[in-house]
């Protein structure tokens, strides 16, 4: 069986442990050994396809945008302007993607923080400003109540922006047309608190713990095509 591994072959299946205890112990070992890299490849392939959806869907929405500039639609202000609108929208969606995947590629729980003092307030209403357009777009009720008495904190303003917009992505994207979507920050219990609450299909019980596994998507997420199944995870792993 180590062999086998040696030279690449697949499936490889896990042994009976059985025989004297020091094969039992080897066996042992090279049977973790076996699960842990099938669930490695099975990460891979799962970030292979959905890098190929999540890279393609924008690169085709912007293409056909240049297409239809080079077809007259410059000559129109307001399609000109629309189209432009459109691909800049795709191109933060691609940005977005590149952050995920530099956290995944740095390791989780391994990034540095570039803390400063923030005023929470004002870093709020700067943050939720790009979300309020997206939800606006799609037709949402859109609500926001924050507290006057937020104080000022120490944290990395950015990668706190790239968590809560998970959050503030995630409820706009699930979110039918016409719903709602509220963010609330404020003291509680002598502690901060910022909730994201939308009236999407929202998450069953049993998949509460494992969305926060890495390239895991529930059965609502996966009725939508796109999505990697990181945003999530890198969202608790950079508040904790």
């Amino acid at each position: 069986a180590v062999y086998d591994l040696a030279s690449g072959q697949q499936p490889l299946e896990i042994l009976a442990e059985e025989g004297p205890e020091e094969v039992r112990r080897l066996t042992h070992a090279f049977n973790m050994l076996v699960e842990r890299l099938n669930s490695s490849e099975e990460s891979r392939r799962r970030l292979l396809a959905n890098m190929v959806h999540e890279l393609g869907r924008p690169l085709g929405a912007m293409l056909s945008a240049l297409q239809a500039l080079r077809s007259g639609a410059d000559q129109q202000i307001e399609l000109r302007h629309e189209l432009l609108e459109g691909m800049e929208s795709e191109v933060v969606l691609l940005q977005r993607l590149l952050d995920d995947l530099t956290h995944l590629d740095q390791g989780f729980g391994q990034m540095e923080l570039q803390r400063q003092s923030v005023s929470l307030s004002d870093w709020l209403h700067t943050t939720l400003q790009t979300w309020s357009k997206a939800a606006d777009e799609k037709k949402l009720l859109w609500q926001v109540e924050i507290s006057e008495d937020l104080p000022r904190v120490i944290m990395d303003p950015e990668r706190m922006a790239q968590a809560l917009g998970n959050l503030v992505g995630n409820a706009i994207h699930y979110t039918p047309r016409g719903g709602k979507v509220a963010i609330r920050a404020g003291r509680q219990d002598n502690q901060l608190l910022i909730a994201v609450e939308d009236s999407g299909p929202g998450i069953s019980i049993e998949e509460q713990e494992q969305i926060f596994q890495p390239f895991f998507r529930g059965k609502s997420a996966r009725r939508f095509s796109d999505g990697m199944g990181l945003g999530l995870p890198i969202a608790r792993d950079l508040v904790e």
